[in-house]
């Protein structure tokens, strides 16, 4: 999987911390305690340092975070999990290590709010690859504007315009 921007995951990433922290200000739990992490993180990133080596103590942090709170099975654990790979994928450019702790991430936590927006990334990301010039457009049957079934299949071997129309958007 490739992961499009960095800053736009990162900070997304970053912004979601502050809900759970907000959450669960209680010291010690999963969400403040990653909060804090992140807090460092953000100031080293500032500082323009962006690798491994110099992340050494903050890559230690988040595995301390996990054992610590291994048995939980929360969102806000999963988070922990997420972000490390964020930094792997965005600021270290290692896909191999970030994937792998997506796959992790899949794994231990199937039904966490991270997990969800990552299978839907995913989902987003197989349609932008099938919408290529010259690809054949994806199978849907819908209702066309009187109401009246519209299958694009009918309509095989003749040029088609399609045009997505949001009615609710004035300039569209």
């Amino acid at each position: 999987m490739k992961i499009r921007s960095i800053p736009a995951l990162l900070v997304a990433g970053l912004l979601v911390i502050p809900a759970f922290a907000r959450a669960a200000e209680t010291p010690g739990s999963a969400a403040t305690e990653l909060k804090e992490l992140v807090d460092k993180i953000r100031v080293k990133l500032q500082a323009g340092d962006r690798t491994e080596e110099k992340m050494a103590d903050e890559l230690k942090e988040f595995d301390a975070l996990l054992a610590k709170h291994k048995d939980e099975k929360t969102d806000e654990v999963a988070q922990i999990l997420f972000m490390k790979a964020q930094l792997y994928l965005q600021v270290f450019r290692n896909e191999d290590k970030g994937n792998a702790l997506l796959e992790q991430l899949k794994q231990d936590f199937p039904d966490a709010q991270a997990v969800a927006m990552l299978k839907r990334q995913e989902a987003a990301e197989k349609i932008q690859k099938s919408l290529v010039e010259g690809a054949k457009f994806p199978e849907f049957d819908e209702k066309d504007l009187g109401g009246k079934p519209f299958n694009l299949a009918a309509y095989k071997g003749k040029v088609v315009l399609i045009d997505f129309w949001a009615t609710w958007c004035g300039p569209c």
